[in-house]
């Protein structure tokens, strides 16, 4: 038995301390021999994954469907330029973009746009967000503006739509939201993303526009579409 301490299976002291320790052991015949164990220090293991974020931007190509709307984008869009080009009253255009995110985020990341105007001319003129101006937040199915003679707010209007699953897929399919002045979110994940698999790295998101006749004439309707992507890491 080692003579070390303590009696029975407690006959031997684990060393919490590092250093070299020895141990007498010596047997009923009358013999005993020195042992000697070694306490070193742990080894520790650490490791270091850098962050990664790639966030594109597409155009969707003329004569597909966006979220199920029957409506096919009527021209291609590019990362910079949605050209909705001239358009004719009662007739309602789509156009829209591919967005891929692919992050070690290990949260996820939402993509949000927002708008900084109306679409406006030079001659004051604009062209109000669905639906006839009042900027609709809970997504809702298309409806024409119903131009009323006086309330220029629903001469003609567009809305955005998504094909992600954000916020319990409240976009449905061919939903569309008008809230584009305060960032909108079209694009969720809560984890890492490929930027290849739908719903997690990949959607589409669509714009429709329409005018009725009454809608004022202007050859330069404009604005700025900002799409920011933020990561939780």
């Amino acid at each position: 038995n080692a003579l070390q301490s303590g009696v029975g299976a407690n006959q031997v002291t684990n060393h919490a301390v590092t250093g070299s320790y020895v141990y007498n052991v010596s047997g009923s015949f009358g013999l005993s021999a020195d042992a000697r164990v070694a306490i070193i220090d742990p080894v520790n293991v650490s490791a270091v994954v850098p962050t990664t974020l790639t966030f594109t931007i597409d155009g969707v190509v003329a004569g597909a469907s966006i979220n199920g709307d029957a409506t096919l984008t009527s021209a291609g869009a590019t990362a910079t330029a949605l050209p909705f080009s001239t358009l004719a009253a009662g007739v309602a255009k789509v156009l829209g973009h591919t967005l891929t995110v692919a992050t070690n985020a290990t949260n996820g990341f939402t993509v949000t746009v927002f708008q900084d105007q109306n679409l406006t001319s030079g001659n004051g003129a604009d062209i109000d967000v669905f639906k006839d101006g009042a900027a609709t937040a809970a997504p809702t199915a298309w409806t024409s503006p119903l131009a009323t003679l006086g309330s220029e707010a629903t001469y003609g209007h567009y809305g955005m739509t998504s094909e992600d699953d954000v916020n319990a897929d409240e976009f449905g399919a061919a939903l569309y939201a008008g809230n584009l002045n305060s960032v909108r979110a079209v694009f969720h994940h809560d984890g890492p993303a490929d930027g290849a698999t739908t719903n997690k790295g990949l959607t589409r998101v669509g714009y429709k526009l329409e005018v009725s006749a009454l809608q004022e004439a202007a050859n330069d309707y404009a604005n700025t579409l900002t799409y920011i992507v933020t990561p939780v890491f």
